[in-house]
């Protein structure tokens, strides 16, 4: 039976080699107007927490922050329409847009220099990209728009807001950021951030915050996504892993991982527990396995003064 268990594991170490050896995890992050010093500061912090997280799950040339003059409609289509040309299905999105929104009950737009980036744009772009696996986060106001917007299966989108009506400044975004850093989110212990964890911490605390000054909610933050449980945007600084060339694919591989053994404990109810535990243990015998690889080849970019 061990034997068995062996030969399934390096089976499964194969047929993931095969198939996600080049899957990566492409951030793009958007700063917009903050039309008020006291907003740009508070989204120049944001945008600095998102970049550090997503700088420890994957390599520099797949993190893009566009920022002040930079953050234009046609800046942020250009990268759009690279990614439709050179992601694959197996690859990872995660789009962060850091900034105010509006909503004139018709149409979201995202406030940002020059013509305003709508959400209608946004899905057309985001339909066109081959990546079964996207994630969109809207920190600001009036976003919860984007939920009926952007709404696809297999699609994770996270919103400050319950819809477009909602548009006072929000707290959510920069709890959000920081939940990215907070060993309390990190509620399996495995060392990395969910969007699920991110966003449960974060809702808490906005919750705490209107609680605390004696008002009434003007937010209401929302997710959808089946997949935001496995899909990680963060690692914690206790489990820092160095994101390099050699690793890369191993990390991403993990991520698949993880959304194989996520999905089968879904199915538990569903199985007998002797199927249930035949199924579980190469799965997890393989994380074991990927974990101590990418722990051994972080050591090395360490030690070789490798930066992540």
């Amino acid at each position: 039976m061990k034997k068995l268990q062996g030969n399934l594991a390096v089976l499964l170490v194969l047929l993931l080699a095969g198939v996600s050896a080049r899957a990566e995890l492409n951030v793009l992050v958007i700063e917009g107007l903050g039309g008020e010093v006291v907003y740009q500061k508070q989204f120049d912090k944001e945008v600095a927490a998102i970049r550090a997280a997503s700088a420890g799950l994957t390599s520099a040339d797949h993190l893009q922050v566009l920022n002040g003059e930079a953050a234009t409609r046609a800046n942020i289509m250009a990268v759009l329409r690279q990614w439709a040309i050179s992601l694959n299905k197996e690859d990872r999105l995660a789009i962060y847009l850091i900034g105010h929104g509006t909503y004139d009950g018709y149409e979201y737009k995202f406030n940002i220099p020059g013509a305003d980036l709508s959400g209608a744009e946004l899905a057309r772009m985001l339909d066109a990209i081959k990546s079964e696996s996207q994630l969109i986060v809207a920190t600001g106001s009036s976003s919860g728009a984007l939920q009926e917007a952007l709404k696809k299966e297999a699609r994770i989108i996270v919103t400050a807001t319950r819809n477009g009506n909602e548009r006072n400044i929000t707290q959510f975004g920069h709890l959000f950021a920081e939940a990215l850093a907070a060993p309390a989110a990190d509620t399996d212990k495995n060392g990395r951030i969910s969007v699920q964890e991110a966003f449960d911490l974060a809702s808490r605390k906005v919750k705490d915050y209107y609680e605390a000054e004696s008002r009434l909610a003007t937010e209401h933050a929302q997710l959808t996504g089946a997949r935001a449980g496995v899909f990680a945007i963060a690692q914690l600084a206790g489990a820092e892993v160095h994101v390099t060339a050699a690793n890369s694919g191993l990390i991403a591989q993990r991520e698949q991982l993880d959304s194989q053994i996520e999905e089968l404990r879904l199915r538990k109810d569903s199985l007998a527990e002797e199927e249930y535990f035949r199924q579980l243990e190469p799965l997890m015998l393989q994380l074991a396995e990927l974990d101590a690889r990418i722990d051994a080849e972080s050591g090395k970019a360490v030690q070789g003064g490798g930066s992540p």
